[in-house]
């Protein structure tokens, strides 16, 4: 049986429609850092497991970088989605964090300048507090007539209850999980400092 092909848009866009606490489609996402290694445990914990045999996913690259795997891939997907407005941001009343604050403003020397870093997003240079990201109408529309049926009612249990657990646990605690689980990852950290000698959270996990 061929495998039904996704890009890793479509994955984009399916974990922000996915339901998390409550049962409802399209619950929002706090920051880009989470949205990020959301997708990043997706890949290290969840494809292989619950959806390669039927599915291929065409996932973004990762690398390390000053705060954990980082993937430009994903960012000009997410400024792409923004620009054309299947996804649509909102400030919250959480001052922003260092991560994502780092990643509004990548350094030089790194390879990547601002320039790169202010076109890929219509959003504020630096901003204050964090924004919450969820689907327009129109996105919710394209996922549910393009990419919600490629899903079977098991993996989108699975997709609901991993979006669940990493929206319920505090940025701190991904991110402690993240290092002390995949330290390759994060060789080139600012923080690493900070995390690695910590006991690992387990409320990912769980």
């Amino acid at each position: 049986m061929k495998k039904k092909e996704l890009s890793g848009k479509d994955l984009l866009l399916t974990l922000l429609y996915c339901p998390g606490f409550k049962s409802d489609p399209n619950e929002a996402i706090v920051g880009r850092t989470r949205i990020t290694k959301m997708i990043y445990l997706f890949e290290k914990e969840l494809y292989k497991k619950e959806f390669f045999n039927d599915m291929s996913i065409i996932l973004p690259e990762f690398e390390p970088y000053h705060y954990g795997p980082f993937s430009r891939e994903l960012f000009d997907d997410l400024g792409f989605f923004i620009s054309i407005g299947l996804i649509q941001t909102e400030e919250t009343s959480i001052p922003i964090s260092p991560a994502d604050k780092s990643e509004f403003v990548l350094d030089a020397d790194d390879s990547v300048d601002d320039e790169w870093a202010v076109a890929t997003f219509d959003e504020p240079h630096e901003p204050k507090v964090e924004l919450k990201y969820s689907l327009s109408e129109s996105g919710v529309k394209y996922v549910r007539e393009n990419i919600w049926e490629l899903f079977s009612p098991q993996q989108i249990e699975n997709l609901s209850m991993f979006k669940k657990r990493i929206n319920s646990i505090s940025l701190d605690s991904l991110l402690n999980y993240i290092y002390n689980k995949y330290p390759d990852d994060t060789i080139k950290s600012r923080i690493a400092d900070r995390y690695l000698a910590e006991d690992v959270d387990n409320d990912v996990r769980n």
